[in-house]
């Protein structure tokens, strides 16, 4: 299998083109439209209900503001609330209706139907009148009150909007924005305001749900700060392969970890990493690499370290072989003339991670050129490891990983490190170099050069030192395993990881929590 497969990963495209491809989709048959409608609000629900514990923790949902325009977004709204609520039995809803009641699409209505059907004594309405701004936000502090909200849905506009945003939806979005009482927004398909061009009014969201369609928008730079966290829900819109500039992952790549190994297999079957790092200064990384490796599912994990700390990481982690390596005086990192014990064993191993916690000395630097020289196999390269000289070298139909954060990478390009990048970059960097790049960030890149993929698992509660040491074992160990396509394995370890954080953060919240804590999420 590889990524282009169909069902790894799924086409990201722009408004105009997503409407084309609904529209041959459903082909207006309106049984076809309903049953995508529902799809999509169960999605949502269920969506939601999850991310909202990242705040509320075990608390249920109490109180929903739910913002209904008129057209398929608002239905998606909608039956995301009826779910909610079945879910919540103490919750309600106040629905905001900014173009009126009299204004939905017929199945819109339909969706509103159904929910007063089984929850009106749940919910309350208000029709916004126009008027100057004064009078909306009057009419909105009036009907809402004070206090505050668990959840806002937005639903008011769609992937046809074009800028600008117009009353009464403007001042609504103005004001959702400006309250402070709302614990988790969420944009259903896009934020209202944002289409293949943007409102710099658009509602801001923590989280947008990308519906059957992801959205080119989404990850266009200049609306990071209104899109929030980006959710590729399918719906099944993608059965067969389409082509695009861009993709996402969907849950499918996952999907290893829910199949049967075979009976007759050994720890050889599933192949051998070899992590090289550390320094007597930072122990740390190494080790959080190494037991991300061992939860992996390769076979065998051996790691070159510092002989002075072998004992100690032994003792702490005895699933994996430990090898001792001279240190270079006064500094800590490895020596050169540790080279003869991995020429020792190089020829066993089926990957590589090199960098974590090595430090930057030159002669560190050698020992990486050398051991590299030893071997074959696929190999990652994070953090110390990451060095242009080595990065720039000729791979010769090798595999090389490289998985820098934003710091690291403008500085694998000699330029400021806090400069922006772009997709562009990424891909003419992997291009350039015969590299497989994962670039780090919210959401996280993968490309060899030609294909551009999103993993939109994962979240805030990564920003801490160790999350990338947690990666790269983890993708190392993906590497590693024999007969397993370079590019799923990357992403297998990206979206691994992700969704653990996800899962976490749902757990233990983003605040109290350890980069180590990721693994008991795997």
């Amino acid at each position: 299998m590889t990524l282009r497969d169909p069902g790894y990963m799924h086409p990201v495209l722009d408004c105009a083109e997503s409407q084309t491809f609904e529209k041959d989709y459903v082909q207006d048959d309106e049984v076809e439209e309903w049953k995508a409608m529902n799809c999509a609000g169960a999605a949502i629900a269920h969506q939601a209900q999850l991310d909202v514990q990242e705040v509320l923790g075990e608390r249920p949902i109490r109180r929903a503001l739910i913002l209904v325009g008129k057209g398929h977004n608002g239905g998606d709204a909608l039956i995301a609330t009826g779910h909610i609520l079945t879910s919540n039995i103490e919750a309600q809803a106040d629905l905001v209706f900014p173009y009126g009641l009299g204004h939905l699409r017929p199945l819109v209505s339909r969706c509103l139907d159904q929910l007063q059907a089984a929850c009106g004594n749940r919910l309350r309405y208000l029709s916004l009148r126009s008027g100057d701004q004064g009078t909306i936000e009057g009419q909105l502090r009036l009907f809402l009150g004070d206090e505050g909200f668990d959840l806002c849905l937005d639903g008011i506009l769609g992937m046809q909007f074009k800028p600008p945003l117009r009353m009464p939806a403007l001042e609504l979005l103005k004001w959702t924005n400006a309250h402070e009482g709302i614990a988790c927004r969420i944009a259903v398909d896009l934020p209202s305001g944002i289409g293949d061009d943007a409102d710099q009014d658009a509602f801001r969201a923590d989280f947008t749900y990308a519906t059957g369609i992801a959205k080119s928008a989404l990850f266009a730079s200049a609306n990071r700060s209104k899109v929030g966290r980006i959710r590729y829900l399918d719906i099944g819109f993608f059965e067969q392969s389409v082509e695009a500039s861009r993709y996402v992952l969907s849950k499918a790549i996952l999907a290893f970890q829910r199949s049967l190994r075979l009976s007759q297999t050994h720890k050889k079957t599933y192949g051998h990493v070899f992590l090289l790092g550390g320094s007597t200064t930072m122990p740390g990384a190494i080790l959080m690499a190494t037991r991300s490796a061992l939860k992996s599912g390769v076979g065998l994990v051996t790691c070159f370290v510092p002989e002075s700390i072998v004992a100690e990481a032994a003792a702490k982690i005895p699933e994996a072989m430990w090898v001792g390596l001279p240190e270079i005086p006064d500094h800590g990192g490895l020596a050169l003339e540790g080279i003869g014990l991995i020429r020792q064993h190089a020829k066993k191993a089926s990957g590589w991670v090199i960098g974590p916690g090595m430090g930057t000395h030159d002669e560190t630097a050698t020992l990486i050129e050398e051991a590299l020289a030893l071997s074959d196999a696929p190999v990652l390269l994070d953090a110390d490891g990451l060095r242009p000289s080595i990065v720039a070298r000729d791979w010769q139909g090798r595999s090389c990983v490289v998985s820098p954060h934003v710091g690291e990478f403008n500085r694998l390009l000699g330029r400021e490190l806090n400069t922006p990048v772009s997709e562009m970059d990424v891909l003419k960097f992997a291009k350039d170099t015969g590299c497989v790049v994962i670039m780090k960030g919210s959401p996280t890149l993968i490309s060899d050069g030609e294909l551009a993929v999103y993993s939109c698992a994962g979240g805030p509660v990564l920003a801490r030192g160790g999350s990338g040491d947690i990666l790269s074992g983890l993708v190392g160990g993906r590497i590693a395993i024999p007969d397993n396509d370079l590019l799923v394995s990357v992403a297998e370890g990206v979206a691994w990881q992700g969704s653990a954080a996800d899962a976490m953060a749902q757990r233990q919240g983003q605040v109290a929590a350890q980069a180590t804590d990721i693994l008991s999420f795997l």
